[in-house]
C-alpha cells in the first residue's frame, strides 16, 4: 500500500535527443548481443529500450516483426548522446533508423496510437541479472513467434539511479535486476483472449529458467483468487511482501482496498 509519494523532478533538455534503430529478423541475435554489450557502460542520461514488435503499415517498416532500440538521450550535449549511439550502429548496423531531436511529450506519446482506448490486454514479465547469452538467445526465438500487431516484448535496461536505491528502502522486489522483460497483448475482439493470453503465459514460461527474483505488479495480468494475491505473493517475494501486510493491517484491516494485485492483512 502507498501512503507517500515523494518526487524529485530531473529537468529536461527541450527538445530531447531521441531515436529509434530498427532491425530486420535476421539481424536480431547479433543486435541483440550488441546492445547487451553496449549496455554495460552507459551513463545515467542515456535511456534505451529494446522492443519486438509488429507495427502498423505508417511506421514505415515492411510488414515482419522488427526488433527496435528506441532511447532518449536526457541530456543538452546532443554529440556526446549520439557518440554513444554510434558505438551501437556499428557493433551492429541497423537495417533502419530515425533520430532526431523532439518535444519531450511528442517523444512520450509517439506509440500512443497503438493502444487505441478500449483495447483488451494481458502483461507478464520477468527480471533478469544481465545480458546473459543463453537468455538473449531464448528471446529471440519467443520474439520471432510474435507475427501479429499488438502483441510485443519490451527489454528495459534498469541499472543507473534505479540500481542505486538500496534495496531495503522501497517495496520495488529486485534493485538489482539489470533487465526487465514486460510480455503484453491489446486487441480489441473478444474471440482473441485465449490466443493472446496464451501467447504471453507461453512466453513467461520459456524464459523463466534465465529469470532473476521477483515481478513488477504493474506488468502483471489479472490472475489469482482474492484478485491478485498469490501473484502480489510472489511479484514482491516473501520478506517485502510480509512488511506491506503488516502495513495492511495497519491502515487497511478489513482489505477495502482490493480490487488490485491484493496484498491480505497480515493477520488474515
Amino acid at each position: 500500500m502507498v501512503t507517500s509519494f515523494v518526487f524529485r523532478a530531473r529537468p529536461l533538455p527541450a527538445p530531447v535527443l531521441t531515436g529509434t534503430l530498427v532491425w530486420a529478423r535476421e539481424h536480431w541475435r547479433s543486435a541483440l548481443r550488441a546492445f547487451g554489450r553496449w549496455s554495460q557502460e552507459l551513463p545515467d542520461a542515456m535511456n534505451p529500450i529494446v522492443s519486438f514488435l509488429r507495427l502498423p503499415p505508417e511506421f514505415g517498416v515492411g510488414e515482419d516483426t522488427v526488433m527496435l532500440v528506441a532511447f532518449a538521450w536526457a541530456d543538452p550535449d546532443h554529440a556526446a548522446g549520439l557518440a554513444l549511439v554510434d558505438r551501437l550502429r556499428t557493433a551492429a548496423p541497423p537495417d533502419g533508423e530515425e533520430i532526431a531531436p523532439l518535444p519531450w511529450p511528442q517523444w512520450q506519446s509517439a506509440m500512443d496510437g497503438l493502444f487505441p482506448t478500449g483495447s483488451r490486454g494481458y502483461w507478464k514479465n520477468l527480471s533478469f541479472a544481465g545480458p546473459d547469452g543463453r537468455m538473449l538467445d531464448a528471446l529471440v526465438a519467443v520474439a520471432g513467434e510474435v507475427d501479429w500487431a499488438g502483441t510485443g516484448l519490451d527489454l528495459h535496461l534498469m541499472g543507473g539511479f534505479f540500481g542505486r536505491v538500496p534495496e531495503g528502502t522501497t517495496a520495488f522486489p529486485n534493485r538489482s535486476a539489470q533487465l526487465w522483460l514486460n510480455v503484453y497483448g491489446f486487441w480489441q475482439d473478444p474471440a482473441e483472449d485465449e490466443r493472446l493470453t496464451a501467447f504471453a503465459r507461453s512466453a513467461h514460461a520459456r524464459l523463466l529458467p534465465f529469470a532473476d527474483r521477483g515481478e513488477y505488479v504493474n506488468f502483471l495480468g489479472a490472475e489469482g483468487a482474492p484478485p491478485g494475491a498469490e501473484a502480489a505473493r510472489r511479484s514482491w517475494g516473501p520478506e517485502k511482501h510480509r512488511l506491506l501486510a503488516e502495513l495492511k493491517l495497519r491502515y487497511d484491516p478489513q482489505n477495502l482496498l482490493r480490487r488490485n494485485h491484493n496484498v491480505l492483512p497480515a493477520a488474515a
